[in-house]
Formats: C-alpha cells, sequence, structure tokens
C-alpha cells in the first residue's frame, strides 16, 4: 500500500473558452458508461486518481446548482502545484468528459429528429472516454446482463481484490486497476465469488491473458477502421457484438459505436419502429446509418433517458417528459 501524505489543496477551473457545449457532471458521471467504474461522490464533488507526472493525483469536480453550466471546478491534492500540473489535470479532464465536443453543434443537427425528445432530460450529458483501456475492456465485459450497479459492483471488487491500494492524507482509498498479467493469473474461483463476476470470470480471465500474451494489442486497435477493429474484439472469448460496441464507443472513442442492449432495443423499436420486432443487429445498423458519428451520443441518450420510465411506457409519456 502507497500513503500520500502532506498533500497540498489546491483549486482550478474549466471554463467555458475550455469547454463547447453545456455538462452536466452528475448525469455523465451516472450514466453507466463502461469506460471505468463509477467516480465515487462525496458531498456532491466527485473524485477519482489518476497517474499523472509520475505520482496518483487524487482531485475533485464539482459544479454549482447550475447543472448544465460550461464550468467544472476541480480541486486537486498533490505534494508539489505547478503550471505542468494545472496543464496536465485540464487536459486528462477535457480528454475524459470529451469536453471539445460540441454538444450545441449535436442538439442543433437532430432538433427535429425523434432523438431531440431526450435532449432536455438528458441536456449535458457527455461521452466519457477511458484512460485505461483494459480497464474498459474488462468493464465491458462485466455489464453482459447486469445492471449499471451490478457491474460497477465488480469492477470494484476487482480493484480492490488485485489492483494496489493507495491511501491518502484525508482518509480516502483509492484502488488501482489491476494489469493484464494480474487478472490472467487470477484464480477463478475468486474472480467468480469474491468479485461476483459469475459466468464473466472465465472471460474476464480469458480476455486478460489475451492482452497480457499479446494476442490483441488496445492500443493498436485505436488505428484499425470500425468493422476490422470490432471484428478483432469478438475473437476474444465471451465478446459479442454489444461488449465489442462498448468498449468500441468508451475505450477506444470511436463515436460511430452503437451498444445495443435490452433498452435501447425496446426504445428504438417503440419511437422509430412502432414497436415493430427487429432484430438488436438491425437497431445498431440503424442507428449507425442515421446519426453516424454521433451515433454513440444518440444510443447514450436514448439509455440515459429510457431508465427514467417504468416499463412498459407509452410514447405520450415520453412527449410529456420532453416538455
Amino acid at each position: 500500500m502507497n500513503n500520500y501524505s502532506k498533500l497540498m489543496k489546491h483549486k482550478i477551473e474549466l471554463t467555458s473558452e475550455e469547454i463547447l457545449g453545456p455538462i452536466n457532471l452528475k448525469r455523465t458521471i451516472q450514466s453507466g458508461q463502461t469506460s471505468e467504474s463509477a467516480w465515487k461522490n462525496a458531498n456532491g464533488k466527485y473524485w477519482d486518481a489518476e497517474l499523472i507526472t509520475d505520482e496518483y493525483i487524487k482531485y475533485e469536480v464539482f459544479q454549482s446548482s447550475k447543472s448544465n453550466e460550461k464550468r467544472l471546478k476541480i480541486i486537486v491534492y498533490s505534494k508539489e502545484f505547478s503550471d505542468e500540473l494545472v496543464k496536465s489535470i485540464k487536459s486528462y479532464l477535457i480528454q475524459i468528459f470529451r469536453l471539445h465536443d460540441n454538444l450545441d453543434l449535436f442538439y442543433e443537427k437532430f432538433k427535429f429528429d425523434e432523438l431531440s425528445k431526450t435532449f432536455n432530460t438528458c441536456k449535458g450529458l457527455r461521452l466519457m472516454k477511458a484512460s485505461n483501456l483494459f480497464e474498459s475492456l474488462i468493464c465491458s465485459i462485466c455489464s453482459q446482463h447486469a445492471s449499471v450497479k451490478q457491474w460497477n459492483s465488480m469492477v470494484e471488487l476487482i480493484k480492490i481484490n488485485f489492483g494496489e491500494k493507495i491511501k491518502f492524507e484525508d482518509g480516502s482509498v483509492f484502488y488501482t486497476f489491476p494489469t493484464p498479467e494480474a487478472l490472467a493469473k487470477a484464480s477463478i474461483d475468486k474472480l467468480k465469488y469474491l468479485c461476483l463476476t459469475g459466468y464473466r470470470a472465465n472471460y474476464i480471465q480469458k480476455a486478460a491473458e489475451k492482452v497480457f500474451k499479446g494476442f490483441i494489442d488496445l492500443n493498436e486497435l485505436k488505428k484499425f477502421k470500425f468493422e476490422d477493429a470490432k471484428e478483432k474484439l469478438m475473437e476474444l472469448p465471451g465478446i459479442g457484438p454489444k461488449v465489442a460496441n462498448c468498449f468500441l464507443l468508451y475505450g477506444l472513442g470511436m463515436t460511430e459505436a452503437a451498444p445495443v442492449d435490452i433498452w435501447i432495443h425496446r426504445i428504438v423499436s417503440k419511437l422509430y419502429f412502432n414497436d415493430r420486432k427487429i432484430s438488436k443487429n438491425e437497431v445498431e445498423e440503424f442507428l449507425r446509418s442515421r446519426y453516424k458519428e454521433w451515433a454513440g451520443y444518440a444510443q447514450l441518450y436514448l439509455y440515459d433517458f429510457i431508465r427514467s420510465f417504468k416499463w412498459p411506457i407509452n410514447l405520450e409519456s415520453i412527449y410529456i417528459k420532453q416538455q
């Protein structure tokens, strides 16, 4: 365990000049994206830690009561403070929250589309991008047939059981995500029962082994075309179209990806096909064809929007919700 003591507290901001369009921090972090497990909430501030400038930096990110304002407030805990650290933290958060994605352009482009029914409710919701590709891959595997709460619990237990423990001066504890080697050598029973991953344990270990032994280079996939990257991912045991799309979207940041689970399947069928039965593959192709480079955002907005309803829903309730 590493102890980080005598840390100084520094306040910085990301301003409207550095953010294209609104951001709703709470909605973004709680939307169940498989870039990483959800950040911890402490008195309205969301905190995480990351290896920046050769040390683990703890930072808290929060907003004022105006949840869609174009501004993020940040508290950084570090031994030293410099312009270089400020630049690194800002650059990191701009990447993680995709703050240079122009959401105003997105809303304008599809203001007459069925998707616009989600805009009032989900305004400021942003895609998140992984800082650790291997972590995102395992998060995506854990999300199979699991609620957001369930897969987040699995990932946290994986970190606790196989990662490195870091304790900060204020008493908060952070666990790093384990390496591919650590999970490749992990006990299946420990993954299955202590980490509550169930049948996914075998897939997690096999995926870790493939990454560790170089069968697949996650960074190299950035150079692949979408379909080629998806096909390569699906060579891994237990990875089907939905999990592959999750990683392509939230891991690699390929915004043309559109993961389709039961919720997306239902809402697309209802909003666009009058409840006609269509396959998940047809739903994916429809979203990718209709929204192109915005398909990932369309999927995320539909997913987050539909979770605010009890199923089955009717179209009238959707129209009321958007007002």
